[in-house]
């Protein structure tokens, strides 16, 4: 995560013309010869889902009429399975005019940040986030005797309390460190335990009382409203929070790296000790960093700590949450990398929404939990969605850009498939609280396929609240947030996706398509122009592009 973390409302008007071909069934096959393309006559709002391993590989845009025509063409990777490697394909696209065909001009991608440095704290959870798919599939594993618990007497946690807990030692957390801590806070929801070890000086007991009293009043019901109940595995009735310095120690460089681990959660620590699962607390637990002013690597002030708390508190239970509803519940998968993180940003903007600003340290929730994370790492995403995932490698370093992509997608599916579309909280809770996972979760609970999904939500990233397209009834816009208003208030950036911009004949790109993401391309021809091909292949141009990555190709007429 990185150190530094009124809503704005869109209001449209106009009449919006849908058509949509998915283009999923039985065609003729990939033609990469544009003399048979299909001529795709739209009205302005019209758009097109197309298969290019079907029979649109070639897209003909018609002769534009006397004030001309502009449309935004978008490749998309649209596979939905996540993978250890990630799913990914090399393309090329060649527009041409029909009657004769201009020289083509290679553009190289613009930013290869793919391949730019790990971001440590992203690394760290989606390695947890793998390792618990991994418990959780694993037959070795076994499962806490529901009957049991239940019929357990609960034990109370204690103010003053003393506890050894098992803490990740490494940042591969294939090793643990006793953490001896006492409870300095018990609320109704969580007991706030703090490692006897912390160096002074640390959080004030009014830091902790305040963060306690907000997760019991606030946080806790949000997240439980939102994604549905924790279990209770040690019969206690709360959920502990352990604030300890082995958390800051998973990032011993932080200042000369600038990232930082705030928190975690670890769904090993919701199944039983075992050979496999050494390290397990079998509790409902996460854990969070301390102040360590004097660390001369990592210096954290007590007010740097103590802001990011309540984000991290929010974030980290939802992660807790999904592992009880998916895995401990249902006997299913923990749920995939990047739809869980992608809830759990989500869980933060409700955190946002929900929260009274007299709740929030700095005086704005907006600040302390978005300007700090979503909508940066959003605006990172949208300024090269080309070069980032939104179905993430198993082996991916975390970036914050895919997490920028994680919670759009799903900010994007509450507008459209929640009936609380503001909020969203009855479909959260619907992703939560299911055996499947990512994509066939996704597409469970929305009834539409994710090869038609995918398009529609990368042809918003650029569409919605773009000046002169006003369609109030379509899926190309976000109803809950504007912006191209948000980034230049909030961040001081003007809005990010800036697509190519061509006239058709001539353009020639190569690149790669990565699960979820794509190529943005606005076509726009004067008044009177000549129809124009749009030609998208594998990546010598002869062939098509690879069938594993499911490509679609979203169109729509924009003027």
């Amino acid at each position: 995560m990185r150190r530094s973390r009124s809503f704005l409302m869109a209001v449209f008007g106009g009449l919006f013309v849908a058509a949509c071909r998915d283009g999923t069934g039985p065609g003729t096959g990939p033609s990469l010869v544009c003399a048979d393309a299909n001529t795709e006559a739209l009205a302005v709002g019209q758009r097109r889902i197309l298969d290019p391993n079907q029979d649109d590989a070639c897209v003909r845009l018609p002769t534009a009429g006397p004030s001309g025509a502009q449309y935004l063409y978008v490749p998309v990777a649209t596979a939905g399975t996540e993978t250890e490697a990630g799913v990914q394909a090399d393309y090329r696209i060649t527009g041409a005019s029909p009657a004769a065909a201009a020289a083509a001009r290679a553009l190289p991608s613009p930013l290869l940040s793919a391949f730019r440095p790990p971001v440590r704290a992203g690394a760290f959870h989606a390695m947890l986030r793998e390792r618990e798919r991994d418990l959780s599939q694993s037959a070795s594993v076994a499962l806490y005797d529901r009957s049991q618990v239940m019929a357990s007497t609960a034990v109370p946690v204690t103010v003053g309390e003393q506890r050894t807990f098992q803490v990740c030692s490494t940042p591969q957390c294939n090793s643990f460190v006793d953490a001896t801590s006492t409870a300095q806070v018990v609320g109704n929801r969580v007991a706030i335990f703090v490692d006897n070890d912390a160096p002074a000086p640390g959080y004030t007991n009014a830091d902790l009382v305040n963060v306690g009293t907000l997760f019991d009043d606030f946080l806790y019901p949000i997240d439980t409203t939102a994604f549905g109940r924790e279990s209770d595995i040690d019969a206690n009735g709360v959920v502990v929070v352990l604030l300890t310095h082995r958390v800051n120690g998973l990032s011993p460089d932080c200042d000369a790296v600038g990232s930082v681990i705030l928190g975690y959660f670890f769904g090993a620590d919701l199944l039983p000790r075992s050979g496999n699962n050494p390290g397990s607390n079998e509790a409902e637990i996460f854990y969070g960093l301390v102040p360590d002013i004097n660390n001369p690597t990592c210096s954290i002030t007590e007010q740097f700590a103590r802001e990011r708390l309540p984000p991290t508190f929010i974030h980290e239970f939802q992660h807790m949450i999904s592992f009880n509803q998916h895995r401990l519940i249902r006997g299913a998968s923990a749920e995939d990398i990047w739809l869980n993180e992608g809830l759990s940003h989500f869980a933060e903007e409700l955190g946002a929404r929900e929260l009274p600003a007299s709740e929030c340290a700095s005086g704005s929730c907006f600040q302390d939990f978005l300007e700090r994370g979503n909508i940066p790492n959003a605006y990172a995403y949208l300024q090269s969605p080309e070069d980032f995932f939104l179905i993430e490698p198993g082996s991916s370093n975390g970036t914050l850009e895919e997490r920028g992509a994680n919670w759009l997608f799903v900010r994007w599916l509450a507008d459209h498939f929640a009936s609380d579309s503001v909020l969203g909280t009855d479909l959260t809770r619907r992703l939560v609280a299911t055996s499947l996972v990512g994509a066939a979760n996704v597409v469970s609970q929305t009834n539409v396929p994710f090869s038609v999904l995918a398009p529609e939500w990368q042809m918003t990233n650029y569409l919605d609240n773009l000046p002169g397209f006003d369609q109030p009834a379509s899926r190309l816009r976000y109803k809950s947030w504007n912006f191209r208003q948000v980034f230049p208030d909030s961040i001081q950036q003007a809005f990010p996706l800036v697509p190519d911009n061509t006239s058709g004949p001539g353009y020639s790109r190569t690149g790669v398509l990565r699960a979820g993401s794509g190529r943005h391309v606005l076509v726009t021809q004067a008044g009177g122009a000549p129809p124009v091909d749009l030609l998208l292949t594998g990546p010598s141009g002869s062939e098509a592009v690879s069938p594993t990555v499911d490509a679609r190709i979203g169109l729509v007429r924009i003027r």
